[in-house]
């Protein structure tokens, strides 16, 4: 279970994927130029699909882009050639002094901000702690990163446009005009890029006025909207119902067992004069995906009265919460997946092995007797450390028991506990104090690979509940004491 490190890449992660953009390049190659010399994007986030447009012709000059989050706000400003001060981007209510140097560097520089304060946002358990103090640590280095990424979006794209605008605000601009292409990849969740970018109420800037875009509602009021309109669009729809905003979807791929994701277009004819006919990409790498139940808030109040259950769950479904929740770094995958459930929210994700049983490694003897957890993490929450609840309830024997069945029942009964692995920038992993007996130490090129182990628990889970809570109330106070 890695604990994991900063790393700036992610923040450059477009909204789209691969079979989107490979989509997206078919039409923009073959998009008459004479016809449209309008790019219009709205929600243009990282300006992934302005990159595949640029990259197929079509000239950044007459690229017009809109975002309403900080984040794109900054990217945009910048690779527009726009003024960086008059984003108004204050932390604690103080203006962020933006340093005398190049452009790219600037901007790099209120990324940092925004990006760290986002972090320290988190809750207090080893993960977030970690990711914030390798930041810190590696602030200069994180700049760099940041500020080449930033000049190689800002040297492919010269003479781009960009504006912080409402996205309904900005087609009512541009969906009349007979010359224009409209590109929009919108959230798939409701306030999803609100939550991704929450600062805890830190960083304030001057944010445009917008509607927060509801999929559940919007993606077929976009649909409808544009039906009849002069200008082309093209929008990416991301749907668990199968059902796309428009009855002639011109592109589709699945996303895991039951959702699709779809490019929705008011003209598909036209589009297929482009592509051939409407396309459909199979056989696509493993897709995660949520389950029905919905992720806890993070300022839940969780009591001894709560109901806390554990669930088999599909490993898609586990990775896509540990995706989410993990700031997108690589994990093994669990043989065995459980999802951690309070009051009928998604708390938290559980995975386990067997082969340190089945297959050990040669000479190591000394844990053939113990299960390997390979994962426990717990949601995000402003006062609870609910990746220590999801630790406390995977070393129930019970918690086991209801994924090791069949012919891996005989496993879990010959087994004594878990042994889990982490790898730290720290020489303890602080989450599992308490919990697991640290066994072994190693030097590690990026830190230390840290070796737990523990037998399993007899507990019950009203008792694991109560014992959480209690411990949580003491930490909290403990850390209240020390800050004084």
């Amino acid at each position: 279970m890695p604990a994991g490190f900063a790393a700036p890449g992610v923040l450059f992660a477009g909204n789209s994927s691969a079979p989107d953009r490979a989509f997206y390049r078919q039409v923009f190659n073959k998009l008459p130029r004479d016809q449209y010399t309008r790019y219009v994007e709205v929600g243009v986030g990282s300006f992934a699909a302005a990159l595949v447009a640029a990259n197929a012709g079509i000239p950044p000059t007459c690229m017009e882009t809109s975002d309403v989050t900080l984040y794109t706000g900054i990217v945009g400003t910048y690779v527009s050639g726009g003024d960086l001060a008059g984003l108004g981007m204050t932390l604690d209510g103080e203006p962020v002094e933006i340093p005398d140097a190049p452009p790219h560097e600037q901007a790099a520089h209120l990324l940092y901000v925004h990006w760290l304060a986002r972090m320290q946002a988190k809750p207090e358990v080893d993960y977030w702690t970690n990711l914030v103090t390798d930041m810190v640590e590696r602030e200069a280095e994180h700049k760099a990163r940041l500020a080449g990424s930033l000049k190689q979006i800002g040297d492919r794209l010269p003479g781009v446009k960009f504006t912080p605008m409402c996205m309904w605000d900005h087609i009512a601009l541009a969906e009349d005009d007979p010359h224009a292409i409209i590109i929009a990849a919108p959230p798939t969740y409701k306030a999803g890029f609100e939550k991704f970018f929450d600062t805890g109420g830190r960083i304030e800037w001057a944010e445009p006025k917008y509607a927060v875009f509801d999929p559940d509602v919007d993606m077929q009021r976009l649909a409808d909207h544009m039906r009849d309109k002069p200008a082309l669009l093209m929008f990416l729809q991301e749907e668990r119902s199968g059902i796309a905003a428009h009855e002639t979807p011109v592109f589709a791929h699945p996303l895991g067992d039951v959702a699709r994701a779809f490019v929705i277009s008011n003209r598909p004819e036209e589009i297929f004069k482009l592509t051939g006919g409407p396309k459909v990409a199979l056989g696509m790498s493993r897709s995660t995906g949520p389950t029905s139940l919905p992720i806890i808030p993070p300022d839940y109040q969780v009591t001894d009265q709560s109901r806390v259950g554990v669930l088999a769950a599909k490993g898609t479904e586990v990775d896509y919460y540990r995706d989410l929740w993990m700031h997108r770094l690589a994990a093994a995958p669990g043989s065995y997946n459980m999802l951690v459930v309070i009051d009928g929210f998604v708390a938290g994700v559980i995975g386990y092995g067997a082969e340190t049983m089945t297959r050990p490694y040669p000479g190591a003897t000394k844990y053939t007797t113990h299960l390997l957890m390979r994962f426990a993490f717990g949601a995000p929450h402003y006062d609870l450390r609910l990746t220590r609840l999801a630790t406390m309830l995977a070393l129930r024997r019970d918690t086991a028991k209801l994924v090791f069945t069949g012919a891996s029942e005989i496993l879990l009964a010959a087994s004594n506990g878990l042994v889990t692995v982490e790898y730290t920038r720290h020489p303890e992993a602080k989450g599992l104090r308490g919990l697991m007996q640290l066994e072994s130490r190693a030097k590690h090129p990026d830190g230390y690979k840290l070796s737990y182990r523990a037998d399993w628990v007899q507990d019950d889970i009203p008792t694991t509940l109560t014992t959480f809570l209690a411990k949580e109330k003491a930490w909290r106070a403990s850390r209240k004491k020390a800050k004084k």
